[in-house]
């Protein structure tokens, strides 16, 4: 197994990034406020309007923290204009933030380390989200029907699991739960399908188990479904999942503007972690999710820092399971 040095520290802020014309606005950012929030805000212009920044976004419960903070002011008092656009997946996200199309985006630690390995020039600004704790609290769990024999990972030998991507999270994180419980996790059969679908197949019996992400989890149980395990729980209390990303040249011809977003995001991160309430009524007017699910579902854990050993550990998952031959370190992750 591959192992790789890890740090115990997290990451509040982007390293070097004040050095780079930002040593007015560096300290005490964090919190977007005082003097401090107005030199960020300078991103904007000096009469006062605001620079509009166009964000590559999924239609996810994820993203509602981005949604408050446009809400609730966050981005204008930093001088910035949020233009959010949805797309499919991490990988258009991406390649919009390298055709310039976006200034930031909104993808996995797994799928940015993907194309960095590859050599695209992107990095990670700030994080998002993170797994819960426990199989009650997490919001992406294995689960199976309701007359499944699977009572736990060391169940999951020869299943045919449903993933939203090969390659990806799901994937990853399911072989690395199967090989921590005794099951080879190359006997794991992965069947690439849709969220939306994976409620369906297990009802009719086409998946043994599905990684399913919520709302679809709630969907599951109501059909009388069960959990096998929850992936990121198990291998870590809030196991980072999500950041913001932005093009190399973006963070090197705008740092002003990356740190105003940054601040800005962070804010919102906060804010949506310290607010359910908030995030439950958000969610509809964004996504296809209707309020009647949103109020029971399972919310992701938002945070605003970056725990440099866990995605790290990620990183490590892409060489162990043969996504990619080399790569990144965590460093080579992150801007600045």
């Amino acid at each position: 197994m591959l192992h790789r040095p890890h740090r115990t520290r997290t990451r509040t802020l982007l390293g070097g990034l004040a050095v780079v014309a930002l040593t007015a606005t560096a300290c005490g950012a964090g919190d977007g406020g005082g003097d401090d929030g107005a030199a960020a805000g300078a991103a904007g212009s000096a009469n006062g309007e605001l620079t509009t920044v166009r964000i590559g976004t999924l239609p996810i419960a994820n993203a509602a923290a981005m949604h408050l903070g446009m809400k609730e002011g966050f981005f204008e008092e930093e001088g910035l204009q949020v233009e959010p656009t949805v797309q499919a997946g991490g990988s258009q996200i991406i390649t919009g933030l390298v055709a310039d199309e976006f200034d930031f985006g909104f993808v996995g630690y797994i799928s940015a380390g993907v194309p960095i390995a590859r050599g695209l020039p992107v990095c990670v600004v700030t994080a998002s989200d993170a797994t819960g704790t426990t199989p009650e609290d997490d919001w992406q769990l294995i689960l199976a029907g309701p007359n499944s024999t699977m009572d736990g990972p060391e169940d999951l030998a020869g299943a045919r699991i449903g993933v939203n991507a090969l390659g990806g999270v799901a994937e990853l994180q399911t072989r690395v739960v199967a090989e921590r419980a005794g099951v080879d996790p190359n006997s794991l059969v992965m069947v690439e399908m849709p969220f939306p679908d994976m409620p369906a197949a297990i009802a009719s019996g086409d998946l043994d188990a599905a990684y399913a992400s919520e709302p679809f989890v709630t969907t599951i149980l109501d059909q009388g479904g069960k959990v096998v395990v929850a992936p990121g729980a198990y291998i870590a209390p809030e196991y980072p999942l999500g950041n913001y990303m932005t093009s190399n040249q973006t963070f090197e011809s705008d740092p002003e503007m990356v740190e105003a977003f940054r601040t800005a995001m962070n804010r919102s991160l906060d804010f949506a972690r310290e607010n359910p309430d908030a995030v439950r009524e958000i969610i509809p007017t964004y996504t296809k999710i209707p309020a009647e699910v949103a109020e029971r579902m399972r919310l992701p854990i938002y945070t605003s820092e970056i725990d440099e050993a866990a995605v790290e550990e990620q990183m490590g998952f892409l060489e162990q399971y043969g996504v990619v031959e080399d790569a990144p370190s965590v460093d080579d992750l992150l801007c600045g």
